[in-house]
């Protein structure tokens, strides 16, 4: 790689065989051994060596960035979207952060009654059966391994309660975005997309309403995901959030919620 054109050398490679990308003052040196050097230029020009030599693993299919912490011992990272499923009943995840389907749609389903069932909360009798529930009840999406799960009400309730949160507007959509462990900076009022949240690889909740029935009601204006936690009787505990509260409480299992998956961080 040709590093020249930069006034410090902090290492030499002895195969120079490798490549090199430069973004927004980042040398990555990529060689055939697959061990990635990252060499950062500060503000003197000087570069500073960011990391160790360990390889770096690439994320597993559908996974963001950032690293969240939803108990004491547990971390998780978030899929990059919102589970939706198709007329075959396939499962994938929306292409975006801030994707949700505002009316029914039997070829887009994004609104998930609490059961294993892959349908619009649309009967009077609810599934006993569960939907994502949690590691013991994982799907395949997007035809990947059965990695992921959705949150259990106590994990929803600690990534609110040890992570700065704030209600936002991401591409004109409304809804929630939350901050991985070690952000320390401020949170703002809007974002333009995906890759303004991937800046500090912020996770954006889309107030995508609920479904009852033949319609969804009140899409940008609250957000309902289910949890893996079962309630009393007919209902399941689900996070409910607006624009100026956030709560996980028990809900009726026949109405349609948004569910967003998550894979254990190892």
């Amino acid at each position: 790689a040709n590093a020249s054109k930069y006034s410090y050398i902090v290492c030499e490679i002895e195969q120079d065989d490798g490549s090199y990308q430069d973004g927004q003052g980042t040398l990555t040196f990529v060689m055939d051994c697959d061990i990635v050097v990252k060499i950062t230029l500060n503000s003197t020009n000087k570069p500073e060596l960011n990391g160790d030599y360990a390889p770096e693993s690439p994320l597993p299919a559908g996974a963001l960035e950032g690293v969240f912490s939803v108990s004491e011992t547990k971390k998780v990272r978030f899929s990059k979207g919102n589970l939706w499923a198709d007329s075959n009943n396939a499962l994938h995840f929306e292409a975006n952060q801030y994707s949700s389907a505002s009316t029914k749609d039997a070829s887009h389903v994004s609104h998930f009654t609490w059961s294993s069932t892959v349908s619009h909360a649309a009967s009077s009798s609810y599934k006993g059966d569960y939907l994502f529930c949690d590691e013991s009840h994982k799907v395949s999406v997007d035809g990947s391994d059965a990695i992921y799960y959705a949150l259990s009400k106590d994990e929803w309730e600690y990534l609110f309660n040890n992570h700065s949160y704030k209600w936002v507007t991401v591409n004109n959509v409304k809804g929630c975005v939350i901050a991985p462990d070690g952000f320390t900076g401020t949170l703002a009022e809007s974002y333009t997309d995906d890759a303004a949240l991937a800046t500090d690889n912020l996770v954006f909740l889309p107030a995508a309403g609920y479904c009852n029935g033949d319609y969804v009601t009140g899409p940008g204006g609250y957000g309902y995901y289910w949890s893996s936690t079962p309630g009393g009787g007919i209902y399941a505990c689900r996070l409910y959030f607006d624009s100026s509260s956030q709560s996980v409480f028990d809900y009726g299992r026949d109405y349609g919620c948004s569910v967003r998956a998550v894979l254990n961080e190892k």
